[in-house]
């Protein structure tokens, strides 16, 4: 990690926080930091085995770009950086992995109630359509057969299914390079008919989600199960009691991200601005004006959208943007599905010494969101996040 003026900062900001001497951010000390564990270290993420990727129903030859194989360098690496090293212990460490540890890691906001950017992935692959997902496959395994049938674990659950409930939401740039605000995706299948279809931006490429092309930081929605159903999910068939017409409002998602998405899969939601923000009418004015008070400014016009509420409610309910996913035949050409596991928990090790954050930076190299920043470097440093632990700065 390369430390710039603002890394400094904030790497002495988080070492105050953290009670360490400010002397650790003498250079090269400062890549050198120890890890101040307390309870459990946590091993940093490597990539997926083959055998684990078809267990789980998808088939690894048909990995976009997967981390170990290619992309070691690019986006989202910079400069002298790699987004991934050979590392031995991998597989030693858990035999679900093979030997290539991620040092890109993917920060972003969670919809855990907190919204808070101290959620932290690694992208190791995309899927650009749905033949990626096994439909026949057979391995014993013990005293058991792992078995996929007609697409579908022994469950009857195809792992399409599963990883479709979880969403990750890509805000693509949408200034074009002649400076032209485009306020509809080129691809037919996500337009909406709020805006008009030309001018446009594509998203015809993997590419496209890479930060660089991004207006801000991603958001993830885990849909974590909770087992005593405080999270008030709901998975019984009688709408009564689990739909629209049962008297409390449950999620109604019958899955959790870290028990049932062993791949740690997302499928990609696309969120985009209807209108430009610098030409629009009153109504979206003041939505855009209000969101920006909130959360400040994207990096091609207009606010940053952080909750579902932003884009549910005040974004989508007001006309003023929109939202949509690609088509699963893969007939669009870009990235309808990431391979790129949330760490469980970044603490005690996790995000190691030679990782890297990949974050939207501001056009002066300035992250956009410092706080995400911090809460990485605290958790490389220290192997704590700042304050209190819940993910923020005080």
């Amino acid at each position: 990690m390369k430390y710039s003026t603002v890394h400094a900062w904030l790497y002495g900001f988080v070492l105050a926080l953290a009670g360490l001497p400010l002397a650790m951010l003498s250079a090269p000390a400062a890549a050198q930091a120890v890890i101040v564990n307390s309870g459990n270290f946590n091993p940093p993420p490597c990539d997926y085995s083959n055998q684990f990727y078809q267990d789980n129903g998808v088939d690894p030859t048909q990995v976009v770009g997967r981390f170990g194989t290619s992309r070691l360098t690019g986006p989202p690496a910079r400069g002298n950086e790699v987004n991934w090293v050979a590392d031995s212990t991998c597989s030693t460490l858990d035999p679900d992995r093979r030997n290539f540890r991620i040092l890109a890691t993917t920060g972003g906001f969670t919809d855990n109630g907190t919204n808070a950017p101290n959620a932290f992935i690694s992208i190791l692959g995309f899927l650009t359509a749905e033949t990626a997902f096994e439909t026949t496959y057979t391995r014993l395994a013990g005293t058991h057969d792992i078995t996929i049938a007609n697409s579908e674990n022994p469950r009857g659950i195809s792992m399409e299914s599963i990883v479709s409930n979880f969403e990750a939401y890509a805000m693509v740039k949408q200034r074009l390079p002649n400076g032209v605000f485009a306020t509809n995706p080129c691809q037919t299948d996500v337009q909406s008919p709020l805006a008009p279809p030309f001018p446009c931006f594509e998203l015809n490429s993997v590419n496209t989600v890479y930060t660089p092309n991004l207006r801000q930081d991603w958001r993830f929605a885990q849909n974590r199960n909770a087992i005593d159903g405080s999270d008030n999910n709901c998975i019984n068939a009688n709408t009564a009691i689990c739909g629209p017409d049962a008297p409390t409002a449950y999620s109604d998602s019958p899955f959790g991200y870290f028990c049932d998405d062993l791949l740690g899969m997302w499928i990609v939601t696309y969120v985009w601005l209807t209108e430009d923000p610098a030409h629009a009418d009153a109504n979206c004015t003041a939505v855009y004006q209000q969101l920006e008070a909130e959360n400040g400014f994207s990096l091609d016009g207009g606010p940053i959208i952080i909750t579902p509420n932003d884009t549910d409610n005040t974004l989508e309910g007001s006309g003023c943007g929109a939202e949509g996913q690609l088509a699963v035949s893969g007939k669009d050409g870009g990235a309808i599905w990431l391979i790129c596991p949330a760490i469980p928990d970044p603490r005690n090790g996790a995000i190691a010494a030679d990782a890297f954050l990949d974050q939207v930076f501001l056009p002066n190299g300035q992250p956009q969101n410092p706080t995400m920043t911090a809460n990485f470097v605290a958790l490389q440093t220290t192997g704590q996040f700042p304050g209190d632990g819940d993910g923020s700065v005080p």
